[in-house]
């Protein structure tokens, strides 16, 4: 149920305690692009030589007054940042705090913090250049003076929320609040709500909380059984939860807030580098949520999230297709479960078994030989789906090495977490004579090459990845066998024990049978028809035969370029003479009425055609309005695009009566289409209103595929490049 709770503009920024409160909602990549060892610690924030209080500092390298835009700030090398202080808290929490400084670090910009007392002075110094961004806020900062500041885009929306223990019975709506105690901030913009409803919910008692507890003293007491319920800004929930099981949120008791950051009006050049910045990071926030709920919740939200690695057993792209024996077996899964698969890709099994502690997977599926793990208490193993014994490899030619005692004064290289690193470094132990080097990247094809090269003499890998790469081309083989095969299983939370199970039930009915054995063929056991060529490992940021031009035109009308890949692979698979039933034409599948709205007059000409559909994509988001989110507005131009606006339109009317959310389109204005889609009875025969449901699956595919293409590309192992130097460097 939604509420439609009317407060007071001002009163959303007097939140008592909310110091570097953690929101996480950015992919895995850019979560670890943020971190920082530097960070301050929520507690001291507002104290440290960081924070300045008012403006004047003699020794700032800056005129302190100063309203000029984005290249005066280039010059000066600083970008003065604005921000409240409340109850000796700064107002900012530790997310939008990491998201404006991984702005800065782009640009090469240091930042200075300067806070003020109050959300008019913060308009007020702004305007009169003692800043250049104010942060903290949302879009109806001081709505009087909106012809002088203007907001970037909203980098995340927030509520006030219940939090309860989930031992309880769950708050689902008003009325469940009968007989329970509420605990919440007298400064809360939702306090005087809650005052009222009190008044008409019989035996509900509200409890306040003192004004200078942390929100996560007062969560602690919500755990401990001291609170009942508490009322909490959700900017803080999300990280507290992680390491809080116990708890959950449950019913939101005020309109989300769109959280933005202001600059003055003139500042146009700053206002579009912000915009285009959170554009790119507003679009991936859902690959790294946090959820931590079993298998009903993981079905219900409609996809599993599979933490793995990049490299070509694992998780690959190939001619915009995605591959990969972990991928596709997982996928079974998934569609035998009504699920689609989303992947998380991290750069070491470390950073595996983090992303699943936090809750930003659900699974690890990464070849884990758990014979080598250590015990942890956090998690729990499947059953094996597949084993692989370690391989000692080396050069063609290289002295004869038919076991251990021939490893005498080699140079061995690998990475330290290798599954086998330990063993390796027991046989040294032993006393035999070789030199153990650490490699410097985790990449087993960059090591192969290093390998080839000269730089070191043998390595180690598992025998299933042995037809991956490419020994026959960089003139290696393998030597001997360590030991027997290892076990490989995938890896979940303690917890989910309904997905531990159901993964196992899925291993033992499909465990070497015929799809299982075809797939396994396909990656471990035929290397002819795997087409994972030297060619894509030069163009490992590859996606489409049309990059270049797709990059182009998608920074032109302001898109990440993945995104209009994925949509075009989802329209015509790259193909420039493509026809669709519907008469659409062309990589970009254009009807003649658009071609015609677009002024493109040859559909089969690609760069006129990509053209075109990037400007038309441009137009459908631009006549959404700009109250909704950016991601919002993105995924309703996409489905715009195979739908029609007017469609759309009608959609969001339906979502509205139906009391859904209608600037919000996943779980929402998507529920409607799928209504839209139902068939009805009109003069005794069925109708069918449209094929809405096609245009809720279009965009999800594109949505699962564009997130992909994201992790892949940005994670891609760089040390791949020297294949791009074989002219310079052959092989012998």
């Amino acid at each position: 149920m939604r509420l439609n709770v009317k407060l007071n503009k001002t009163q959303y920024f007097i939140r008592p305690s909310l110091c570097l409160a953690t929101l996480f909602f950015l992919c895995t990549s850019t979560v670890s692009a943020l971190s920082s060892d530097k960070e301050s610690s929520p507690e001291n924030f507002c104290h440290t030589s960081d924070i300045k209080n008012k403006f004047i500092t003699q020794n700032d390298n800056f005129n302190v007054q100063d309203t000029k835009d984005l290249d005066a700030i280039f010059q000066q090398g600083i970008l003065r940042v604005l921000l409240q202080k409340k109850n000796d808290d700064c107002i900012v929490s530790k997310m939008e705090k990491l998201l404006i400084e991984e702005f800065a670090n782009t640009h090469g910009l240091k930042i200075n913090w300067f806070y003020v007392d109050n959300e008019w002075e913060l308009v007020s110094e702004l305007i009169v250049g003692n800043g250049d961004v104010v942060v903290g806020q949302n879009q109806s900062l001081v709505s009087k003076l909106h012809n002088k500041i203007n907001f970037t885009h909203a980098w995340t929306s927030a509520s006030y929320k219940i939090v309860q223990r989930r031992d309880n019975s769950r708050i689902k709506r008003i009325q469940d609040l009968t007989g329970r105690h509420v605990a919440a901030y007298k400064a809360s913009p939702v306090w005087s709500y809650l005052v009222e409803l009190s008044k008409t919910q019989t035996g509900m008692v509200l409890q306040e909380i003192p004004k200078f507890d942390s929100y996560e003293k007062a969560l602690e007491r919500v755990k401990t059984g001291q609170y009942d319920l508490a009322v909490v800004d959700s900017l803080f929930i999300d990280q507290y939860l992680i390491a809080n099981s116990e708890l959950q949120t449950s019913l939101s008791i005020s309109d989300e807030r769109n959280m933005a950051w202001a600059v003055r009006s003139d500042a146009k050049e700053l206002h579009k580098a912000l915009n285009q910045y959170l554009n790119k990071q507003h679009l991936t926030h859902n690959v790294a949520s946090i959820y931590i709920d079993d298998l009903p919740v993981i079905k219900n939200r409609g996809y599993l999230r599979v933490i793995t690695n990049a490299n070509p057993e694992h998780y690959y792209l190939n001619n915009g297709n995605l591959n990969g024996f972990e991928y596709e077996l997982l996928r079974e899964f998934a569609s035998q479960n009504q699920m689609r698969v989303d992947v998380v890709i991290a750069k070491s099994e470390e950073e595996m078994f983090q992303l699943l502690q936090e809750g930003k997977g659900d699974v690890i599926a990464a070849s884990l030989a758990t014979n080598f793990l250590e015990h942890n208490d956090s998690f729990q193993y499947t059953k094996p789906y597949d084993y692989a014994s370690p391989v000692i490899i080396g050069r063609k030619g290289d002295n004869l090495i038919i076991d251990a005692r021939d490893l005498a004064g080699k140079r061995i290289s690998l990475s330290r977490n290798n599954p086998y690193w330990n063993y390796i470094s027991q046989l040294k132990g032993q006393g035999l004579d070789f030199e153990l080097i650490e490699a410097g990247t985790e990449d087993v094809t960059t090591i192969m090459l290093q390998l080839a090269f000269g730089i070191y003499d043998l390595t180690v890998i598992g025998s299933h990845q042995i037809n991956f790469n490419h020994m026959k081309e960089m003139k290696l083989d393998t030597k001997f066998v360590l030991f027997e095969p290892l076990a490989h299983r995938w890896a979940v939370r303690i917890d989910n024990d309904q997905l531990h199970n159901a993964l196992n039930r899925f291993i033992e009915r499909e465990y070497r049978g015929v799809k299982y054995n075809l797939l396994h063929a396909k990656y471990f056991e035929q290397s002819e028809q795997q087409d994972f060529s030297e060619n894509q490992l030069v163009k490992v940021d590859s996606l489409s035969p049309y990059d270049k031009v797709t990059k182009y035109y998608s920074k032109k009308y302001g898109f990440d370029w993945r995104l209009i890949t994925a949509l075009m692979f989802q329209e015509s698979r790259f193909n420039p003479n493509a026809n669709s039933y519907a008469g659409a034409k062309g990589v970009m599948q254009l009807t003649k009425t658009t071609a015609e709205l677009m002024g493109l007059n040859d559909v089969k000409n690609v760069e006129e055609s990509i053209n075109a559909g990037v400007r038309y994509l441009s137009y459908l988001r631009d006549k959404f309005d700009d109250s909704i989110l950016l991601h919002d507005r993105m995924w309703f131009a996409v489905a715009s695009y195979n739908s029609g606006y007017t469609r759309l339109k009608r959609a969001r009317k339906l979502a509205e009566e139906m009391g859904l959310d209608k600037n919000k389109w996943f779980k929402n204005v998507e529920l409607a289409m799928l209504s839209m889609a139902k068939p009805y009875k009109k003069n005794g025969k069925k109708v069918r209103n449209c094929r809405c449901g096609q245009t809720v699956v279009y965009v999800r595919e594109i949505r699962t595929r564009y997130f992909n293409y994201i992790r892949l590309i940005e994670t891609q192992q760089l040390a791949m490049l020297p294949y791009a130097n074989r002219g310079k460097h052959q092989l012998n």
